[in-house]
């Protein structure tokens, strides 16, 4: 590794320690920060559209922005958005838009959300320094200031008509860091531009397996982990020749102009080819830490639904540990997590302004909304954010449980999407009960489980849940119908409410389709191909409102 490589780490931890001073202060009076942030957000924007006209020149207090700005979504802002992104300012936000970040649009309409410099170095300061500064608080004892293998990508889909640029959050990030990527991240930044996701992958792996003393891995989501590992092992023979030869195979799918310029970063390596086939001959189980020694976590979003990923990619991992490192949205970045080994998110005092609905209101036309002090450890609720850039008492959809507090700070644990439950008869079946179904069928049945999705079937009646498998393996009736069986029992021990139904006929037994194999991953070119960041895509749990999604899958049924 270069020493500016390893200087530029060092600074990062150092500066990450900086802000973990003032982030444990600010959690001592996550009340007055967060109050102050609303008071400065309305006062930065007063002589906005918006500003003007709820009056924000009167609002002097959280109970008064309460009781003059409505609880708002998404559509509210529609025609705002339009309008900004045509050219004109001063609508919802005195400060000029950067960029619009886009939602991934994976359960349904893909939303573009304003970004500002001051909204980016917001998030930049946590993402950048404090995740890296809780890493090495973790893992110091191991820790070698090595590099990463980073799953990232540029995906600059179009311009609005006045100009502005539309990109993934995840793509502005790295655009912003774009000189210091060869010191901080194995892949150079020409792999980061290229479109299709399983020759990138291919690349990612490819220039991290160059990295002995790899330190971590890092992707937005377990899923993009998984998919890498998966394309290591397919790919593992190619990889050796071309580690060996330093050059790209011909046979990988790129321009030769792309061949060129990275073939500049390689050159023969025999010995570490010749050491990458030994272990790879041996299989893969815990072939990561066999293939770099020194890794010491996988810096990737899981919990909650994506946790049916987390066996598979532990298959590959051997002891390295999943770090989960911050509960962030295209809206805005909301927890950050100070523990590596385990999944709770503190929430940050000074990036947006919070409310809190009880879950019991969620149903509600206008539901209460609670402060933070106002809280109780081990209820649920639904996020509701101000921003910087333009979301008023957004309710952003996620439904969280308080875990606890650190300092003055709620600890919550993501739940599920409010848009992402079935409720055919009032049951309704969450994303969390729908995972811990999902999970425990697997393992009973001993599942190669790829993915999943459903969605309500009233084709019939009573109703049913209609689920889509991918699964490797051979498919038989008889596995079908077991899996439907168990599926049921699942659904009835996770829901209780669920179960009252079937045993009242007000619900039918689950169907199960299966898929053939590569079905999820047509979803997600499908959705790449949408101008969504490769590695921003998440597979919806419910995919009724993604009638898109669900031909691509109706599509690629299996006969058996």
């Amino acid at each position: 590794m270069s020493i500016i490589s390893n200087l530029l780490y060092r600074t990062i931890i150092g500066c990450g320690g900086v802000v973990e001073k003032k982030f444990n202060k600010e959690t001592k009076s996550f009340k007055k920060v967060n109050n102050e942030l609303l008071l400065n957000i309305l006062s930065k924007n007063v002589s906005s559209e918006i500003g003007k006209k709820f009056k924000f020149i009167n609002i002097f207090s959280v109970e008064d922005f309460k009781m003059k700005v409505p609880l708002t979504e998404y559509f509210y802002y529609d025609n705002y958005i339009k309008r900004m992104a045509n050219g004109e300012e001063n609508i919802l936000i005195t400060e000029k838009v950067e960029y619009f970040g886009h939602t991934s649009g994976t359960t349904g309409k893909q939303k573009l959300v304003p970004v500002t410099k001051s909204s980016r170095m917001k998030a930049a300061k946590y993402m950048a320094l404090l995740i890296s500064r809780f890493s090495y608080n973790n893992l110091k004892e191991d820790w070698n200031y090595g590099k990463g293998l980073m799953i990232a990508d540029i995906v600059m889909s179009t311009y609005t008509k006045g100009g502005i640029p539309i990109c993934s959050a995840t793509s502005g990030g790295i655009n912003g860091i774009k000189t210091l990527l060869p010191y901080l991240y194995t892949s150079p930044y020409e792999v980061m531009e290229i479109k299709e996701k399983e020759v990138a992958l291919y690349l990612h792996v490819l220039f991290g397996l160059k990295e002995k003393k790899l330190l971590y891995i890092s992707g937005v989501f377990i899923s993009n982990i998984l998919d890498l590992l998966r394309v290591m092992e397919k790919n593992s023979d190619k990889l050796v020749k071309d580690i060996r030869q330093g050059r790209i195979s011909k046979t990988l799918n790129i321009n030769e102009e792309t061949r060129k310029e990275l073939n500049k970063y390689l050159t023969p390596n025999a010995s570490r080819a010749d050491e990458l086939e030994n272990e790879f001959k041996k299989g893969f189980k815990g072939i990561c830490k066999r293939v770099w020694p020194n890794l010491q976590y996988i810096a990737s979003v899981t919990g909650a639904n994506f946790t049916i990923y987390d066996e598979a990619v532990k298959y590959y991992l051997g002891p390295v540990q999943i770090y989960s490192p911050c509960y962030a949205a295209s809206e805005g970045i909301m927890g950050i997590n100070p523990y590596v080994k385990d999944i709770r998110y503190v929430i940050i005092p000074d990036t947006v302004f919070y409310e809190f609905i009880p879950s019991e209101e969620l149903s509600e036309n206008n539901p209460k909304t609670f402060c933070s002090d106002e809280l109780e450890i081990g209820k649920s609720y639904e996020i509701v954010i101000t921003t910087y850039t333009g979301l008023y008492r957004y309710r952003i959809g996620d439904v969280v449980k308080v875990v606890g507090f650190y300092n003055n700070s709620p600890e919550i644990e993501f739940l599920y999407r409010r848009n992402q439950v079935l409720n055919m008869v009032s049951e309704k079946t969450t994303e969390e009960h729908l995972t811990d179904a999902i999970r425990n069928t697997k393992n009973r049945l001993k599942l190669d489980l790829i993915d999943y999705t459903t969605v309500a079937d009233n084709s019939i009646t009573p109703g049913r849940y209609q689920f889509y498998f991918e699964v490797k393996g051979k498919v038989t009736k008889e596995l079908v119908r077991s899996i439907e069986i168990t599926l049921d029992e699942e659904l009835r021990n996770c829901n209780l409410a669920y179960k009252r139904f079937r045993s009242k006929s007000g619900l039918a037994m689950p169907k199960v389709i299966m898929l053939e194999e590569g079905t999820f991953n047509k979803v997600k070119e499908f959705l790449f191909m949408k101008g969504i960041s490769k590695n921003q895509i998440k597979i919806p749990r419910v995919v009724t409102t993604n009638k898109n999604v669900l031909g691509v899958i109706e599509s690629n049924k299996l006969d058996y």
